[in-house]
């Protein structure tokens, strides 16, 4: 209880972090792991939003004239009532970066693109096929439709295909960078025991510089979370490495002194 009163106060505590210098590693390591989730939290909150899922515009790179050319070459018979698509036709267009939208057709030879068919919508992303229902186009008439009418509801309708692959991700490549990041720093901090007749030990050096993150990680947690999440690995590289600097500065020599 001590110890877990001792972790809650690295992110204010020189002394703290100091004091947790010899921590089972492996409780460290659990630490850290919570740590790199928490930096990463920004990111994962950015996912939930539709933007991310934007094909058209983040993976596809639709320019304005394909968006032009969709508009004019979409059905005049086509809407979606009842979650059905009544559509008559068959109606292919054909846009850059091998993209196709097509009406009452199949995804066969079809790399990316959208296809309407009576009861579902198939969403494809190099080769691979989603199928996703009509929820989000009730009452859409393409007759009529812009741009963002088509592609708008294809976001919300593929991110829950997406997300949990997409959110786990952000959180894996965050624990790893965290890992690489705290263990480099780690390394290269032992380079501060030469001029000194004794030394802490790596894996106390390994300690300081895993509490020395909590403090930056709060800070990119909520900067990330109401600005901007760009800002969270650079608040967590630079203050990691400057909270581990004062804790040298203000203990570890006083205490190797002492010694």
């Amino acid at each position: 209880m001590k110890r877990l009163k001792q972790m809650l106060e690295t992110s204010y505590s020189i002394d703290a972090i100091f004091a947790l210098r010899k921590t089972p590693i492996l409780i460290s390591m659990l630490f850290l792991i919570i740590l790199g989730c928490m930096q990463m939290t920004p990111f994962a909150f950015l996912l939930i939003s539709d933007d991310s899922y934007r094909w058209d515009e983040r993976i596809w790179s639709l320019t304005e004239t394909d968006q032009n050319k969709l508009v004019e070459s979409l059905p005049n018979d086509c809407q979606i009532q009842n979650y059905q698509l009544t559509c008559s036709n068959r109606t292919d267009i054909d846009l850059s970066n091998e993209v196709k939208v097509i009406f009452n057709g199949d995804g066969n030879q079809v790399i990316n693109g959208v296809i309407f068919n009576q009861d579902h919508l198939i969403f494809i992303e190099s080769g691979r096929q989603y199928e996703v229902d009509y929820s989000y186009y009730e009452g859409l008439d393409f007759s009529n439709a812009s741009y963002e009418d088509v592609f708008a509801p294809l976001a919300s309708s593929i991110k829950p295909i997406f997300i949990t692959s997409f959110v786990l991700g952000v959180y894996q490549t965050g624990i790893l960078s965290v890992f690489i990041f705290t263990f480099v720093v780690a390394t290269l901090s032992m380079l501060l025991k030469f001029g000194h007749t004794a030394f802490l030990s790596y894996k106390e050096v390994l300690n300081i510089i895993i509490y020395s993150a909590t403090f930056p990680c709060v800070m990119a947690l909520v900067v990330g979370i109401l600005f901007n999440p760009g800002f969270t690995t650079l608040i967590y590289n630079i203050g990691t490495p400057l909270v581990a600097y004062f804790v040298y500065r203000r203990r570890v020599i006083s205490y190797l002194v002492g010694n």
